[in-house]
């Protein structure tokens, strides 16, 4: 008849905020993949759950539709009517029962009735007895399911009496058939789970909380603002209307219910149920006849939501059973309906994990130890041990951990600054080195990874390949970029003044010191990087002490008695050979494989041939810039021909005569004509004669390849690179054409 359970989750509307969790007092709660779904067989539908959750992901099983139907059928329905119902309403409750009659309810009973039937069946069995251990009043479906569930070694204890509604739904059985409809009202989710309980089940068909009752009024057009007031129909009751109060079922059974008495002992609310149950179960409760509530009494039920305070509520009930007068006198079938019931204890003892498995499960959360673990609720357990033990039985998952999540969030945000960073890094440097040929790709992403490291860089390549460009995009894109960037031409400094230019002297060390001394270049780039260009000219006895300041960190200045510790980045650049020049000994091997950390052969400008056309773009807007001169462009002759010469210069020779034509040609176009000889001297040379290639075949091949790199370099935007290339739109649309680049 249920086929959903009584509290399920609508798993699109969870959002993680673990709320449920942590007010669910026995953790009946499983989150997987993030969703929070309650898991049935611990749940004690107490309702805690929906109360807390602001997106509205715990839904309770509705019966409201199963009533409609019934109702429309035109069937014989008792509604059974919880006596809170007097605090639930905005109207009388005689209003209230007006409407229900309109709504097509066939009797509407009052189930206070059954709570004197079970208030009666205590006295007879407790009045007059020593009780030897606490025995529990079972009114409360969600203590009864608490019990049942969790602690199952007291279900000896409970009072085997049914509740107030299940003896109203036999009385009213009895009185108008077997056949007839039975419907429970009132503010307790947990009754739509007492129902289905093997013991009472088919005693009531269906639960109705308030909420939903005010629903069906609404759906059927039933105001009890304007209906006409009714009482209730059967039977009457007077002191069992106080059983939604704390202590009413005892006041109703007539038992004493003084504060200063052992024998009769009254609990309500979550946290003293849960205080109580332990104490029992542990021994350290004295024996007692205890009513025991869930919520602070009935009026305080999960469904019970207006703006009155508990007090207000309480205020109301009193009222309408003081100005009660039962129209109905006692129905005779009232003695022959049964009261008692069964309990079942359904908890199964749980594997519980070893030491060794906690600790994995904290581990995996960086709690490695006690210190570790904060112990902040945040995800809805009391401690960190807690949700350990819940993971290892499938209820938690590890990351449901705040504290981790959120260190775990500041890694990945800083991990994503860092690649961001590196990224715009990258774009630096391609700014600044130009190219996409694949060895000058190489040489980007060597100063990208040395601009994240502290090592020694060591430069190697002809003189005019950018070395010192190269040292700078290292500096200025590292972790040292806010610090000074020293450079020493370590051969265009005497050797005399070589060793006072980098580590500085004391006043009066030698004859003409500066009074007050001086700061050498390393104690300048403190903090920050100091290039060493050429350093394959240092004088041999230079590099012994280059080697100390490498090994130690620390200079000495000529004329000091101490050492001056230092915090710089060496990059060292040279033209020459090192290894040959150890061979010929003119350079320490020991100072070598210092300097030999992180270091690259940038490639010669001939070995980039496809680069020359972008390059050369570029260094014709820099000229233009710096000296003020008109841009002008280059011919495709004359493309053909900067791509084959070698450039023993390397890119500053281009530099060079690009700044030279630039500033000399007249003319818009540079054309073949404006070059100086040597360049076709060197074109028309054995060298290029001896490959076998027409100088036809080879300007094509340059040319091709010139249009390539210019496409890479726009990423294939074609109006950019013909105008990159000095060519008209045609043009360079023929070209494509004629190099299958189309």
């Amino acid at each position: 008849m249920f086929a959903l359970p009584v509290v399920r989750t609508e798993s699109n509307l969870c959002k993680r905020c673990y709320a449920c969790v942590r007010n669910c007092p026995v953790k009946a709660i499983k989150v997987e993949d993030g969703q929070a779904s309650v898991t049935e067989a611990s749940c004690i539908t107490c309702g805690a759950c929906k109360n807390v959750c602001s997106q509205q992901a715990k839904q309770i099983r509705r019966d409201v539709d199963n009533v409609r139907q019934l109702l429309e059928k035109d069937s014989t329905v008792v509604a059974l009517m919880a006596p809170a119902f007097a605090a639930a309403f905005d109207y009388t409750p005689y209003q209230v029962l007006g409407a229900m009659k309109e709504a097509g309810f066939s009797q509407v009973c009052e189930v206070a009735y059954g709570a004197e039937l079970v208030a009666r069946e205590y006295n007879r069995m407790f009045a007059d007895k020593r009780l030897a251990e606490p025995l529990l009043t079972s009114p409360c479906p969600a203590v009864i399911n608490l019990i049942e569930k969790h602690y199952p070694r007291l279900v000896s204890q409970l009072i085997p009496v049914v509740s107030p509604m299940v003896a109203a739904a036999r009385l009213a059985r009895k009185i108008y058939g077997e056949r007839i409809n039975t419907v429970f009202i009132g503010p307790c989710v947990a009754k739509k789970s007492e129902i289905t309980h093997p013991s009472v089940s088919g005693d009531v068909d269906y639960v109705l909380t308030f909420s939903e009752l005010k629903e069906l009024l609404s759906d059927r057009n039933c105001n009890p603002g304007i209906a006409a007031p009714a009482e209730f129909d059967g039977w009457g009751a007077t002191l069992g209307g106080a059983f939604p109060l704390a202590g009413g079922l005892l006041k109703a059974a007539g038992l004493q219910n003084d504060i200063l008495a052992e024998q009769f002992v009254v609990v309500e609310g979550r946290q003293e149920v849960m205080e109580t149950l332990h104490a029992i179960e542990t021994k350290q409760f004295s024996p007692a006849l205890i009513d025991i509530l869930y919520c602070r009494g009935c009026i305080d039920g999960p469904d019970l939501h207006n703006s009155l305070s508990l007090n207000q509520r309480k205020k109301k009930v009193i009222d309408f059973i003081r100005q009660r007068r039962p129209a109905v006198k006692e129905p005779l079938e009232a003695g022959k309906i049964k009261l008692s019931r069964k309990f079942i204890a359904l908890a199964q003892k749980a594997l519980q994990p070893s030491e060794h498995e906690i600790r994995d499960i904290l581990k995996a959360t960086g709690k490695f130890n006690v210190s570790d673990e904060l112990n902040c609720g945040a995800c809805g357990y009391d401690t960190c041990r807690d949700k350990a033990k819940a993971v290892y039985h499938g209820l938690a998952e590890a990351n449901m951990c705040l504290p981790f999540l959120l260190h775990k969030s500041e890694q990945e945000i800083a991990h994503y600054r860092q690649e961001i960073q590196l990224m715009e890094t990258f774009q630096g440097i391609s700014q600044q080195i130009i190219g996409d040929s694949k060895k000058i790709k190489t040489a980007k992403n060597f100063v990208l990874k040395a601009a994240q490291s502290a090592s020694t860089v060591l430069l190697l390549g002809e003189s005019g390949t950018g070395k010192g460009l190269f040292a700078r995009a290292i500096h200025f894109s590292g972790n040292r970029k806010d610090g000074p960037f020293i450079k020493v031409n370590c051969s265009a400094i005497p050797e005399t003044l070589l060793e006072s230019e980098l580590f500085g002297y004391e006043e009066g060390s030698f004859t003409g010191a500066q009074k007050g001394g001086k700061i050498g270049k390393f104690e300048l780039a403190n903090g920050g990087t100091i290039f060493l260009d050429e350093i394959g000219d240092m004088p041999f006895n230079m590099q012994a002490k280059m080697l100390r300041v490498l090994q130690e960190r620390e200079i000495e200045r000529i004329g000091g008695h101490h050492s001056i510790p230092i915090d710089v980045r060496v990059i060292a650049a040279t033209n020459r050979d090192l290894r040959e020049e150890i061979k010929a000994n003119r350079f320490r091997e020991d100072l070598y494989y210092r300097l030999d950390v992180l270091s690259i052969s940038i490639p010669p400008l001939r070995e980039m041939a496809s680069d020359i056309p972008v390059l050369t773009q570029s260094l014709i807007e820099r000229i233009c810039k710096k000296h003020h001169v008109p841009p002008k462009k280059v011919s495709e002759e004359v493309m053909g021909v900067f791509c084959r010469y070698p450039w023993p210069g390397n890119v500053r020779e281009l530099e060079n005569m690009l700044e030279r034509l630039l500033n000399l040609v007249e003319e818009d176009i540079i054309n073949i004509d404006h070059l100086p000889a040597h360049l076709w001297q060197h074109i028309q040379s054995s060298r290029y004669l001896a490959s076998g290639h027409s100088l036809d075949n080879m300007t094509s091949e340059v040319e091709r390849d010139a249009i390539i790199n210019a496409l890479k370099a726009t990423k294939n935007n074609r109006s950019k690179a013909a105008k990159l290339l000095g060519l008209h739109r045609s043009t360079f649309y023929e070209k494509l054409k004629r190099y299958d680049l189309l």
